[in-house]
């Protein structure tokens, strides 16, 4: 991806953000706590912290399995060391300012959903080594990141604004880490 084009998709993660914070899906986030609350009062369960990593685990897998992927070990470190950094910069610093009242009442760190940032970060590494050209690659990448954004309302988390804004982060800070070591390693190169 060109410098331009990030930029661009940047600014509209940035807008898109901002429209979620102030309050493009409240009605919606309104509709699926209540429908949570009626039909799923005690649900309570806790697979959503160790399932954002799954597609880590399989990227890596793969590596040691010896099956080709995008870039070299090294790159692909680097890769997912920037991304993920990346992301619990974002995901930390946004929650800290946002201030956010949690569905359950227990804090000011709704906004956005760290668990669903880290899920969909670990998926775009797995789908951008190894989903291009393989559709089983990138049902396995992206499921569990789409069960975690569901699972962190049924826990009542989490808003839907919350878990499509860390949607949101983990997909472009993939994209940046990517950049980034595109750019490290052509300096390196040259």
């Amino acid at each position: 991806m060109n410098f331009r084009k990030l930029l661009l998709w940047i600014f509209a993660c940035i807008l898109i953000l901002c429209a979620l914070r102030y309050g493009i899906l409240d009605s919606a986030n309104q509709y699926i706590y209540n429908f949570r609350n009626v039909h799923a009062p005690s649900f309570s369960y806790h697979y959503d912290d160790f399932l954002p990593y799954l597609p880590i685990a399989v990227m890596f897998g793969l590596k040691i399995a010896g099956v080709q992927s995008r870039s070299n070990w090294k790159q692909m470190l680097v890769a997912t060391v920037f991304s993920f950094a990346l992301m619990v910069i974002a995901i930390t610093s946004i929650k800290s300012l946002a201030g956010v009242l949690r569905p359950d009442g227990s804090d000011f760190l709704s906004f956005p959903s760290g668990h669903t940032a880290t899920a969909f970060t670990s998926a775009c590494l797995l789908y951008k080594e190894y989903g291009k050209n393989n559709l089983w690659v990138s049902i396995v990448a992206f499921l569990p990141a789409i069960v975690t954004g569901a699972t962190r309302q049924l826990n009542n988390r989490h808003w839907l604004s919350d878990v499509v804004g860390g949607a949101v982060i983990g997909i472009i800070m993939v994209e940046i880490g990517y950049f980034l070591t595109e750019l490290l390693f052509k300096r390196k190169q040259n």
